[in-house]
Parts: C-alpha cells; structure tokens; sequence
C-alpha cells in the first residue's frame, strides 16, 4: 500500500493585473512548460536571489561596516 503524501498548507495569493498582463504572464509559463504556480514561485525566487546578491555587492562595498 502506498504511503500518502504529508498534506501541505496552502495560502492564497492574490495579485491585480490587468487582463493584458495576466496574458502575458500566463503566456511566459506556457512558453516555458510552466504552470502558472510555477513561474509565480521561480519568479520570487529569483527576486529573492537578485536581492541577496545586492546585499552581499553591498556588504563588499568601500566604507561598509
């Protein structure tokens, strides 16, 4: 018997766009085999990443402590 898969809580978030927008974005994740929770997840990764970068680039500069 198989073993079933811990459930996971899930939150809903919500966005507004424009339908053009929305179009856009969903048409990103189809090019790209993606789903559109998918894209919206490698999305804020990413941004997370971009954003430790910044802080690590910054950490580096001249005359920070």
């Amino acid at each position: 018997m198989k073993d079933k898969a811990p459930e996971t809580a899930t939150n809903l978030l919500q966005v507004r766009l424009s339908e053009n927008e929305k179009r856009n974005i969903k048409m990103m994740a189809a090019g790209q085999g993606l789903t559109l929770r998918e894209a919206t997840l490698a999305a804020f990764t990413a941004w997370a990443e971009k954003l430790r970068a910044q802080a690590a680039q910054a950490a580096k500069a001249p005359g920070h402590r």
